[in-house]
């Protein structure tokens, strides 16, 4: 399942692991650390690319209007769990089923909101042009963003994919990362064109919402420099020890304060506290998938006060009897992965 960070795992993050894999992980990392030291890479990158980014939702109304009251309340909702920032407008966010002006004034409010806690925010100019990409990204600039994000129109060619992100990295004048999310793009991507991507002066990382961990890891072998975020909430555990600098995820919206947790254990070296949270997760996922995410999202959202829908038309919303199913049977499964935050 796709959802929608990026620190280095350190070894001082593994003080009581002493074995042949975790001293080989060990090595590899303090040369991870060397080579980022020689890149000299900016503030931005050093410290705000990184950590639990929730991939915010956007509240409509049943006209599908962008309600921005509630897009405030739960950006400062998620900030007070303890997130990192703020991923705007993205697949979760619904920008591409939103207004340009909708999507401005997210933009506008999640900078406005995470200025009092210093968070990060990642706007997603995604489109199916690249002439309403570089008005948002040049927007975002101007709004003060700290990076962008963009999903690649779908089935385009080689070129057409250099050109579209040459095009938004120059007009935001911002870090940028490549959103790869395959099942919604339709580009699967070798590891030959994810590094001629992250040539492009300017490209900086990528949101990587695919399940194939090792693409990941090589492509951080092939770039050493790169910011990469995971985007599969399933999978945030593993792709962080696999050298991911946190994740993007849309069930952050729900989990928030869970999910920092779960980043904080790991970076902590505790990895077996870590992995029995991301299995309540898993468990509570497995069942939601059966309900519908999207639905599931939608009903938990409305009945925590962020909004009457979270996705825009065409829509699927449980019925009474369907909602009450789902939390005779699913409830004490979110119990569990509340729990796991706080057990330890």
């Amino acid at each position: 399942m796709h959802f929608g960070g990026s620190i280095f795992l350190r070894a001082s993050w593994f003080p009581n692991c002493e074995n042949n894999s975790v001293r080989e992980l060990r090595r590899l990392l303090q040369k991870s650390e060397s080579q980022e030291q020689s890149t000299g890479r900016n503030t931005i990158l050093q410290t705000r690319l990184r950590g639990i980014i929730p991939a915010i939702t956007s509240p409509c109304d049943e006209n599908d209007m962008f309600l921005e009251d509630a897009f405030a309340s739960l950006a400062g909702h998620l900030y007070q769990q303890g997130v990192h920032g703020l991923y705007v407008c993205g697949a979760t966010g619904e920008g591409t089923n939103m207004r340009l002006q909708e999507r401005k004034r997210a933009t506008e409010i999640a900078v406005e909101v995470s200025k009092a806690f210093a968070g990060t925010v990642i706007v997603h100019l995604g489109t199916s042009n690249t002439r309403d990409s570089v008005e948002l990204a040049g927007h975002a600039a101007s709004a003060g963003a700290h990076a962008v994000a963009s999903m690649p129109p779908a089935n385009r060619s080689h070129a057409e994919l250099i050109s579209y992100y040459r095009a938004v990295t120059e007009a935001a004048q911002l870090p940028s990362l490549i959103y790869h999310i395959p099942h919604l793009t339709g580009h699967n991507l070798p590891l030959p064109v994810f590094c001629e991507l992250l040539d492009i002066p300017g490209v900086t990382g990528i949101k990587f919402s695919g399940s194939n961990l090792f693409l990941m890891k090589r492509i951080l072998l092939a770039r050493p420099g790169a910011v990469i975020f995971n985007g599969d909430d399933e999978l945030l555990c593993p792709a962080l020890l696999y050298g991911a600098a946190g994740g993007i995820g849309l069930t952050y919206n729900l989990f928030p304060g869970f999910f920092v947790s779960l980043y904080n254990t790991v970076r902590a070296g505790d990895i077996v506290r870590a992995m029995d949270m991301q299995d309540r997760f898993a468990a509570f996922l497995h069942r939601a998938i059966e309900f519908g995410t999207r639905s599931v999202l939608d009903l938990l959202m409305r009945e925590r006060g962020f909004g009457p829908f979270t996705y825009r038309r065409p829509r699927t919303v449980l019925d009474e009897a369907a909602s009450r199913k789902f939390h005779d049977e699913v409830d004490p499964l979110m119990a569990a992965v509340e729990k796991g935050a706080s057990d330890g």
